[in-house]
């Protein structure tokens, strides 16, 4: 039986479960309508065609969408015990590409023993494309029971 996890449990370098997400045409189309920013450079690909926006001929991922995706592997780890999501920053590095597959994950880094109910931990976040390369990095800030 997997231990429970708590503040207490969490040791600096453990790393969370990663998630996985093919980015399709079809799954940027849906981010547009639910954040409803439809720009052409994520979402006509004809128009990218000829624009080629980052050097691209093809649409791009929208970047809320690649941090909405890092955020889910915060979410995934702490929220069924209980942790809360305090603080995020994201750098976006890299255009993600219609067609790409990318990998999201996160390590701790940090932990703050406040007292009951503030101790919190920091966790160093990533995302990176199917070659290897980095679309984005950042931080964030979890409190734990």
């Amino acid at each position: 039986m997997a231990k429970k996890l708590t503040f207490e449990s969490v040791n600096c370098g453990d790393v969370l479960p990663e998630v996985r997400q093919h980015i399709s045409q079809e799954v940027i189309w849906e981010h547009a309508v639910a954040s409803l920013d439809y720009n052409p450079v994520h979402t006509d690909p004809e128009w990218c065609r000829t624009a080629q926006v980052f050097g691209l001929p093809v649409p791009v991922m929208h970047g809320n969408q690649t941090m909405s995706l890092m955020a889910k592997v915060v979410t995934n780890w702490a929220y069924p015990v209980g942790g809360k999501l305090k603080r995020m920053e994201v750098k976006l590095i890299k255009p993600v590409q219609v067609g790409s597959t990318c990998t999201y994950g996160a390590v701790v880094a940090e932990k703050h023993p406040i007292g009951k109910g503030e101790n919190f931990v920091v966790l160093d976040l990533w995302a990176m494309n199917q070659d290897g390369e980095k679309v984005a990095v950042g931080t964030a800030e979890i409190t734990l029971p």
